[in-house]
């Protein structure tokens, strides 16, 4: 995510909807979240893999009953990183990582943070590795920093898919807050492509504080 571009992005935006057969069929439910007094669920989908969150209460749509989409993820498996083809597992041994190729959330419903809690459910219950894709809108920029903000579910950290290293680039790995790093050092502003290798991670914080402190 290191190359910015301009404007907003042209993915197609909801109404998508499911079957109950097809989510039992093809997704696992991973949480039941209650928003404003409506029940929704996390669902994922493993193997394509794609994740959605859906109205928990079935609608009529076309004449038959199905569960509406509210927001989606668009993933790819990684297994391997940068332009000198680095392996995930360097990292990560024990984690599946997801690259998230596309954020797309319902307009009515952009208020109530369904993006941030689908990249917390995959991490948090699921157990991946969440990264971002090496291009980003305005809007994935804004909700890479939200999450590192505010997020009380996860660490962000900054990480050179080319060299194979986290920022500070001296063998450390430190936290990004949203604030902490300057922007210059994350993103390029396209045509430039001076950070196409930067992507941002999205970590369990339990597991980083554990391992913090194991280290100590």
């Amino acid at each position: 995510m290191p190359v910015l571009i301009r404007g907003d992005s042209n993915m197609i935006v909801m109404p998508l909807s499911y079957s109950a057969s097809a989510i039992a069929r093809s997704f696992e439910v991973i949480e039941e979240i209650t928003i404003a007094e409506k029940r929704y669920l996390i669902i994922f989908d493993k193997k394509t893999p794609r994740a959605s969150i859906v109205k928990a209460e079935l609608e009529d749509v076309g004449g038959e009953l199905r569960h509406v989409a509210v927001a989606m993820l668009e993933l790819n498996n990684q297994k391997s990183i940068g332009d000198n083809v680095i392996s995930v597992e360097r990292f990560w041994e024990d984690s599946s990582v997801l690259q998230v190729e596309g954020v797309c959330v319902d307009r009515r419903y952009q208020e109530l943070g369904f993006a941030t809690q689908l990249y917390e459910a995959l991490v948090i219950k699921c157990g991946v590795i969440l990264m971002s894709d090496n291009t980003q809108y305005e809007g994935g920029k804004a909700l890479w920093q939200k999450i590192a903000k505010s997020s009380n579910a996860l660490s962000v950290f900054i990480l050179d898919s080319d060299a194979g290293l986290f920022f500070p680039y001296d063998g450390t790995k430190a936290i990004y807050d949203g604030i902490s790093i300057p922007e210059e050092k994350i993103w390029s502003v396209h045509p430039d492509v001076e950070h196409f290798g930067i992507v941002l991670i999205a970590e369990d914080k339990r597991r980083v504080e554990t391992l913090t402190f194991s280290n100590e």
